[in-house]
């Protein structure tokens, strides 16, 4: 190993409009490179610190992911069970027809399978009637996400792909099978035996002061603007997003994608039993239709890899120019941050970042960061 060329790489992400950047690698559930480099905030010089916490936005939906497949693990529920055996309110679908806007009844059943595939027909309108019926009347993470029910579908379950709020119904999923609050169900199963500190859905007023700050990037001009570093998915004060609304610091959620690259953590937690990560590296939900939606919504993201039971799946190496094995998975976020599941190597990638609107970061910085990972390490 040698991670010269990478550690160049990284020190100089400020030059790429990135006011700080931290990248932990984890090899055979051990920390091989860790860096920080540039300014928590840039008007104050503060500099970006292992302690500095952010919004990992959709990287949260790859932790609501693994807790829903513990729980597949334990048989307490099945991929292919209607949603509705646990949310009764999304047995009586409706769906808009986008030509007509004619609203008739779902002829297909939403399943399990569905929410974790973005199938589900639903998409991300926060200000839909029924989110913020529920939001006005004190509802908590049950409550709202019954609300998402009353918006008609965008399509029949199953017939595409569309980026949505079905890992906030995984979410609900849940609470309704484990009966308790979403964070209490990761703290029992994630935070405490992995001893993660620095993680949740509530930052405490001490965690708040250690928050990075939060920019927007324009890619055209190639400016930043200082933004309130809020979670807009954080919908009420009881809500408790599977979808993005998790803060960490990179450290706690290495630690998290550690346990799963290396099949337990170091104290010897064993988070998901092989043949439970063996599915998750093996299966693609993508029907014929969800395929055409995944082209449509990332036309240059998806060269080579599907949409599976944790976001991403990596399918075809030749394709995709990846020097990840088949069977890498995992996800990214809103402000750029990006996770790295590989249980074939036994490794883990977690990059930290907080610039909205960074489609340079998606589209170059995460690919390229994750060959440079694989080449150093057969350096």
């Amino acid at each position: 190993m040698n991670f010269r060329a990478l550690d160049l790489f990284v020190k100089a992400m400020p030059a790429r409009g990135v006011p700080a950047c931290e990248l932990a690698v984890t090899l055979e559930g051990k920390t091989v490179y860790h860096e920080v480099v540039g300014y928590a905030n840039v008007a104050e010089k503060r500099p970006a610190a292992r302690g500095d916490l952010r919004w990992l936005f959709s990287c949260t939906k790859v932790m609501t992911c693994i807790a829903a497949m513990r729980l597949v693990e334990e048989g307490k529920i099945a991929i292919s069970d209607p949603v509705s055996r646990y949310l009764p309110e999304y047995g009586c679908l409706k769906v808009k027809n986008k030509d007509t806007g004619e609203i008739t009844d779902a002829k297909e059943t939403l399943t399990v399978a569905h929410l974790f595939g973005m199938m589900g027909g639903m998409d991300y309108d926060l200000k839909a009637p029924g989110i913020q019926e529920a939001i006005a009347a004190g509802g908590g993470t049950r409550e709202i996400v019954a609300g998402m029910a009353k918006k008609p579908l965008n399509f029949e379950p199953g017939t595409y792909f569309q980026y949505s709020l079905c890992h906030d119904v995984l979410a609900a999923v849940i609470e309704v099978v484990t009966g308790m609050r979403f964070s209490e169900y990761l703290d029992k199963i994630i935070f405490t035996p992995l001893e993660l500190t620095d993680i949740g859905f509530k930052p405490n007023a001490e965690q708040e002061k250690r928050f990075a700050e939060m920019y927007r990037y324009d890619n055209i001009t190639r400016e930043l603007t200082l933004v309130p570093c809020k979670n807009e998915y954080a919908l009420a004060e009881g809500y408790e997003s599977g979808g993005a609304g998790l803060f960490s610091t990179v450290t706690a959620y290495s630690k998290f994608l550690t346990a799963l690259a290396n099949g337990k953590a170091e104290n010897g937690y064993v988070l998901l039993k092989p043949e439970t990560i063996r599915m998750i590296s093996e299966t693609d939900l993508m029907t014929p239709g969800g395929r055409d939606g995944l082209r449509e919504a990332w036309p240059s993201r998806f060269f080579g890899y599907s949409w599976g039971l944790c976001g991403r799946v990596h399918q075809d190496p030749v394709r995709s120019l990846s020097l990840a094995p088949k069977g890498e998975f995992g996800w990214d976020g809103a402000a750029c941050s990006y996770c790295l599941i590989d249980p074939v190597n036994r490794l883990s990638v977690m990059l930290g970042l907080n610039v909205r609107g960074y489609t340079y970061g998606y589209h170059m910085l995460h690919p390229h960061i994750r060959n440079l990972v694989y080449t150093c390490l057969n350096a």
